[in-house]
C-alpha cells in the first residue's frame, strides 16, 4: 500500500516514519510512504504558499494553485483516495480505518496549515475530510501520521501477528481488555520510599489475575470479554451505547432491559401548586406504557396508586386482553395481550421495591425522572448512556444481578421528598421551546428509546 503526504513541512513527517512497525514495513517494502511539498510548485522567489483571506480576518490561507499542483503530482497516474486532515472533518474511527485499508491502494494525505486551505481545493481535489479529534493542531501532519499508522497496521504483512489487530481496542466496538506480563507479583513501593508520590501505595503488591495462569483458554477468553465490556462501560459510555452484545455475552451479563422495571407513579406526586396529591389513572396510561415496555423488552410495568378501585381498573383492563377465549386467537410474541401481561399494580413504591427484592434477592437500583434539574438533590445526575453503562457494570458476573426500577411521575412530577433511596436522576428531556411539559407517555417512550433502542444504522 502507498501513502503520499502533501505537506509544506516534510521534515515533520519523515522522522516519524523511520522506526517502529511502520518503519519496518517501509524497509521491507510492504508499504511505501512519500511526501510532496507544495512549495515546489510555486513560481515566486519566496516560494509562497499562503495569502490573506478574502473578507478579512486573522491568519493566512493556503493558496489553491500550488496545493492543487502538489495534490495532482502526489496522485500521479494511478487512482488515489485524497484525504484532507482538518478539524472540520469526519471523526476517524477504527471502522473507517478498516474501510480505508480494504478499499484503497493509495492514500494521498493533504495537510492544511495556517487558517486552512482555499475552499476550491476541497471542492475540486479532495475526496474526504477527516479529523483525529475535537481539537486544533498547528497543521495536518500529525493527523496524517495517525492515519498512516492506523491503516498500515491492517495491511497484510505489517504486523508480525495478524490476530493482534483483531483484539485491539475499538476493533469489535469495545475497548481492549487489560494486559499483563512478568513478574506475577509487583511491589509498587516500599515503606519510606520518597520517590513514591502517594505514600498510601508504599508496600502495595499488585498481582496478575489468577485466571491468566490456569491454562483454561475458555475461562481466559470469558474473563477478557468481561473485562472489555466492563472497561468500555466505565470509560466510554458513548461507545458502550452502540455496543450490541453477542449471544455468548448473555452468560456474562444479564441484559439490562430484561431486569428493568418501569413504574408509573400516581402517588406521591405534585399538582400545579406544589401540593402532594394522588392522580387518576387513564386507559391510555395502561395501554401505551405497556406497549412501550414490551417494545423495549422490559421485565414488567408497574402502576402505583394507593386507590384500590384504580388498581382494580388496571387489572381488569389487562385481564380483558389476557382472557383466552375461542373468539381471540392465541397471542403472538408481539401482540397487545403480551404487552398487557407485563402490567402489575401496587399501592406504593415501597411495595414495588419489596416485590422486586423478593424476586431478585436484592433491592432494585431506583432511578427517578423529572423535568426539573433541581429534583432529588441527593441523587447522582446521569444521562441515559451513563445509566446504561453503570447498571451494566453492576450486573457483570452476578448470578442474581441487580434490577433497575425506573420511576415516572404523573401530575406535575414526583414528590422527591417523599421518595427515599433514589440512586440516580436521569437528565431531563429538553426540546427547543421554553415550555417543557411532555405527557408521561411521550417522556417514557423517549427515555426507553435512549436507554434501550437500537442505534440507527
Amino acid at each position: 500500500m502507498k501513502f503520499t503526504v502533501v505537506t509544506i513541512l516534510p521534515e515533520l513527517v519523515e522522522p516519524a516514519l523511520a522506526a517502529g512497525v511502520v518503519g519496518r514495513a517501509r524497509e521491507a517494502g510492504t508499504i511505501a510512504v512519500g511526501t510532496v511539498n507544495p512549495r515546489d510548485f510555486t513560481s515566486d522567489r519566496h516560494r509562497t504558499v499562503d495569502d490573506t483571506p478574502y473578507g478579512g480576518g486573522p491568519g493566512m490561507v493556503m493558496k489553491a494553485e500550488p496545493l492543487l499542483a502538489a495534490i495532482a503530482a502526489a496522485v500521479g497516474v494511478e487512482p488515489a483516495h485524497r484525504i484532507l486532515l482538518t478539524p472540520a472533518g469526519r471523526p476517524l474511527t477504527q471502522a473507517r480505518v478498516r474501510e480505508l485499508a480494504a478499499a484503497h491502494r493509495h492514500l494521498v494525505l493533504v495537510c492544511g496549515r495556517y487558517e486552512g486551505v482555499d475552499e476550491r481545493v476541497i471542492e475540486h481535489a479532495i475526496d474526504e475530510e477527516l479529523s483525529i479529534g475535537d481539537y486544533v493542531l498547528s497543521g495536518g501532519e500529525l493527523g496524517a501520521l495517525v492515519v498512516i499508522d492506523a491503516v498500515a497496521r491492517l495491511v497484510p504483512g505489517v504486523l508480525g501477528e495478524p490476530a493482534s489487530a483483531d483484539e485491539e481496542s475499538h476493533s469489535a466496538g469495545l475497548l481492549e481488555y487489560p494486559q499483563y506480563t512478568r513478574p506475577p507479583k509487583l511491589v509498587l513501593a516500599v515503606a519510606g520510599d520518597e520517590s513514591v508520590p502517594d505514600a498510601s501505595l508504599s508496600g502495595v503488591v499488585r498481582e496478575v489475575p489468577p485466571v491468566l495462569f490456569g491454562g483454561n483458554h475458555a475461562a481466559i477468553a470469558s474473563w477478557r470479554r468481561r473485562q472489555s465490556i466492563e472497561r468500555t462501560a466505565r470509560r466510554r459510555p458513548d461507545m458502550f451505547a452502540r455496543f450490541a452484545p453477542a449471544k455468548a455475552d448473555r452468560k456474562l451479563v444479564t441484559p439490562l432491559h430484561a431486569r428493568t422495571h418501569l413504574a408509573l407513579v400516581h402517588h406521591p406526586v405534585h399538582d400545579r401548586t406544589g401540593a402532594v396529591v394522588t392522580t387518576s389513572l387513564t386507559n391510555f396510561d395502561i395501554h401505551d406504557l405497556a406497549r412501550s415496555s414490551l417494545t423495549y423488552g422490559l421485565a414488567a410495568y408497574h402502576i402505583v396508586t394507593p386507590i384500590t378501585s384504580q388498581r382494580e381498573k388496571a387489572e381488569h383492563i389487562a385481564r380483558l386482553w389476557l382472557d383466552d377465549t375461542p373468539a381471540r386467537p392465541p397471542p403472538s410474541s408481539g401482540s397487545r395481550a403480551n404487552a398487557l401481561a407485563l402490567v402489575r399494580t401496587a399501592d406504593s413504591i415501597e411495595t414495588v421495591v419489596a416485590e422486586l427484592t423478593a424476586q431478585y434477592g436484592r433491592p432494585p437500583r431506583i432511578v427517578a425522572t423529572s423535568a426539573r434539574t433541581t429534583s432529588f438533590p441527593g441523587a447522582a445526575r446521569c444521562t441515559p448512556e451513563e445509566l446504561r453503562a453503570a447498571a451494566t457494570v453492576a450486573g457483570l458476573g452476578e448470578e442474581r444481578p441487580e434490577p433497575l426500577l425506573l420511576l415516572l411521575g404523573t401530575g406535575w412530577g414526583l414528590a422527591d421528598d417523599r421518595i427515599p433511596n433514589v440512586a440516580y436522576l436521569l437528565s431531563p428531556i429538553e426540546g427547543t421551546a421554553d415550555w417543557n411539559h411532555l405527557s408521561v407517555r411521550s417522556a417514557a417512550a423517549i427515555l426507553l428509546d435512549r436507554l434501550f433502542g437500537r442505534a440507527s444504522g
